[in-house]
């Protein structure tokens, strides 16, 4: 079998917290962001890679640096996501050599380039409690001499550069940006059309070794004196109290690596899922935006937006059984300051009570959805055809809530859900037969005919949302006005359309074309409705799965993640890591970030989600602990996953069989896990309970803080 190609580019310990994270290996440096090292803070962020054949480019960014003109129908351009430019660093002799590293536990960067003057090294570091960026330029072996020079970027969406992307027809562009100085600052400024603006700025301390480049970037969608804030907050900075920063900003890595870890068999699986890791945190975090499809990386790209149809879903993934609810928030930060918007998303005679969000947006979640009763979308776009992002969405938002079983998550939670399944109910008409069906057309993403009547994207996450609903009611008595409403539709909701190739797209649309998106196999993954323990469906999970995969033109990076984490849901882990290797192999850049005519972010997240669930996975009620381990993966272990429940999971195979497991209960409950033990020791510290039933299942009852230890017989 051929090894993932990042092979090479991965130095990484195989017992992780005993000698702590090794550094992540770019080598040599490319000419693009995928061959770059980087760093980041949530908010700002750095890129380093070669420009040229005597130049290192170090690109600045900042993830809430957005277009923000009044809502049209050319969200994509008008509220668009702004690049701001780029560090040249002209070293003014040949490169020779170059390589790149990232040291994740201290999380910065060091780019290593050798000229016929001798090497010279960049480190960048983004410092996690400030919104400071240092930038070094290490040249005690350097002969020559340098210049660095601020590049910036057009205040444009990036979206413009595309050929084959629609322009609109009047594009107002944004005032030029000019450069400026005050004192020993440098700074760039750029004014926004729409008010505000933005500005990056720094300054230069030097040594004999050293030149330390200490640069912020202001932003602001009001104000009119965005630069002197920015150039006041930069005055603010001590730069003597970098030593300090620096040691906060190592105490904060260490700490986010702690709160869980996986320990792998294999460097190469290891070293990207450490990389997953430092990217999450690097790229969003709480109080921070959201992650588009960017974070803090720009590169030229047609998508300089949120995407709601899949992306922001598989984005944010990994982020429960990893034990972060601080990078979480973020996205539930996002969707409950944005309520007013996603109503005014949905049409207007449905507005009182449902909400929606269409597919793209910029972080105001502004994206309105057409469909309505009696209304004609042919000339709509696609995006504006989707029904079911909004409650797909909300799916994370769900286990958000099962993760911290916050009665205040809970309590904004639910109307939210509520008015989003509202939306669906006033699109539902009933057959002859009794059944409910979806009486408009509704488009299944990525599909080129998916504009159908009963697509299985809709019905799966229906389906899912009126369960959720149903569950949610009844954990507060089962009073909604609803409830009722929500169980008849339930029972009485029209099939999941198939045929003799397995799941269909839609009631009237085969799956004949080759589709990398998996919307026609929700049921099956992520929403489980459809699952392994259902003996009598496992043949047509088997077929549609197959059929999906059969048609390879399209496919592409998430297809190979998605179709991974349905191998781990059957217990096929073999097949689960042989498509990972595709993926690794086939798509995955060099320093793990991924692209699709533009950086695109997801993709490694979900794979990062997918080897989770090689270990752990929660579904039909019950937890499995490492229910699709690959065969060759003898000795695995993991620790402070988190599951639903907010339960914290340690768990160590070795030699392929489960030895231990550790269970604590954060706020007590019933629990059913699944595991491969034969008649296990368990002991129970603190006040619980537990059972022993057929096929490996132990049901335990705990309270808040119980501990439970099973340890395999000797």
């Amino acid at each position: 079998m051929m090894r993932p190609k990042i092979l090479l580019t991965i130095i990484c310990a195989l017992i992780l917290p005993a000698i702590g994270l090794a550094q992540f290996k770019v080598a040599p440096l490319g000419n693009t962001i995928y061959e770059g090292v980087f760093t980041g803070n949530g908010l700002l962020g750095t890129m380093t890679y070669l420009s040229g054949k005597k130049s290192v480019r170090i690109d600045v960014g900042r993830t809430d640096v957005y277009d923000h003109r009044a809502n049209s129908e050319d969200k994509l351009f008008d509220k668009a996501r702004l690049p701001l430019g780029y560090f040249d660093l002209d070293l003014g002799s040949a490169i020779l050599q170059s390589r790149g590293d990232i040291y994740l536990k201290e999380a910065y960067a060091v780019a290593t380039v050798l000229t016929d003057q001798g090497k010279i090294k960049v480190r960048t570091t983004t410092l996690s409690n400030d919104n400071i960026i240092l930038l070094e330029v290490l040249k005690q072996d350097f002969r020559g001499k340098y210049s660095l020079n601020w590049v910036a970027d057009s205040a444009i969406s990036p979206r413009m550069k595309f050929s084959y992307t629609q322009k609109p027809k009047k594009y107002l562009a944004n005032p030029a940006g000019k450069n400026g100085r005050q004192g020993h600052i440098k700074y760039y400024e750029q004014a926004l059309t729409a008010g505000g603006g933005y500005t990056t700025a720094y300054l230069t301390r030097s040594t004999k070794d050293t030149d330390t480049y200490v640069i912020t970037v202001g932003y602001s969608q009001k104000s009119t004196d965005f630069t002197q804030q920015t150039l006041a907050y930069l005055k603010k900075y001590r730069v003597e109290e970098i030593n300090t920063d620096l040691k906060e900003h190592r105490q904060w890595w260490a700490s986010y690596f702690k709160a869980s870890t996986l320990e792998l068999p294999d460097s190469i699986y290891q070293g990207f899922y450490d990389m997953q890791l430092y990217k999450l945190a690097s790229a969003t975090r709480s109080g921070n935006p959201a992650m588009d499809l960017q974070g803090p990386w720009t590169s030229p790209t047609p998508w300089p937006a949120y995407w709601l149809n899949l992306n922001m879903q598989l984005a944010y993934s990994p982020t429960f059984k990893a034990n972060h609810l601080d990078i979480a928030n973020s996205l539930i930060q996002m969707i409950d300051q944005n309520k007013d918007n996603l109503r005014l998303n949905a049409p207007k005679p449905y507005r009182y009570n449902s909400i929606a969000v269409g597919r793209s947006s910029a972080a105001d979640l502004w994206s309105p959805v057409l469909l309505q009763k009696g209304v004609s979308l042919e000339q709509a776009s696609d995006g504006e055809k989707e029904l079911g992002n909004l409650v797909w969405l909300l799916h994370s938002y769900y286990q958000y809530y099962r993760a911290t079983m916050s009665k205040d998550v809970y309590d904004r939670l639910f109307p939210l859900l509520k008015e989003a399944v509202n939306y669906y109910l006033h699109l539902l008409e009933k057959d002859q037969t009794g059944k409910y069906y979806i009486a408009v057309k509704t488009y299944s993403p990525e599909y080129p005919k998916g504009f159908a009547y009963n697509t299985n994207y809709d019905l799966s996450i229906l389906r899912w949302g009126l369960k959720t609903l149903l569950e949610l009611d009844s954990e507060r008595g089962g009073k909604d006005s609803l409830h009722a409403v929500w169980d008849d539709v339930m029972k009485h909701l029209i099939e999941y359309p198939q045929n003799s190739d397995g799941f269909m797209i839609a009631r009237d649309v085969a799956y004949d074309e080759s589709h990398r998106h998996y919307s026609h196999l929700m049921m099956i993954y992520p929403f489980y409705d459809v699952n392994w323990d259902q003996k009598e469906n496992r043949a047509l999970i088997e077929k549609s799965i197959a059929h999906w995969q059969s048609k390879k033109q399209l496919l592409q990076g998430y297809s190979f993640s998605g179709a991974a984490s349905m191998y781990a849901m059957m217990g096929r882990g073999d097949a689960a890591l042989a498509s990972l290797d595709i993926l690794l192999n086939k798509y995955i850049k060099p320093n793990t970030l991924y692209a699709e005519s533009g950086p695109v972010i997801e993709t490694p997240l979900a794979a990062m989600a997918s080897i989770q669930e090689l270990c752990l996975q929660y579904w039909n009620g019950v937890l499995r602990i490492f229910p699709a381990v690959p065969s060759k993966w003898k000795d695995i272990s993991f620790s402070n996953f988190l599951a639903d429940g907010g339960n914290l999971i340690s768990a160590q195979r070795k030699n392929g069989k489960t030895i231990a497991v550790e269970i604590t209960s954060q706020y007590g409950g019933v629990l059913k896990v699944k595991l491969d033990m034969v008649a296990p020791i368990v002991k129970i510290h603190g006040k619980g309970s537990y059972t022993e039933e057929a096929d490996g299942l132990m049901m335990l009852v705990l309270n808040k803080g119980t501990k439970v230890s099973i340890n395999a017989r000797k």
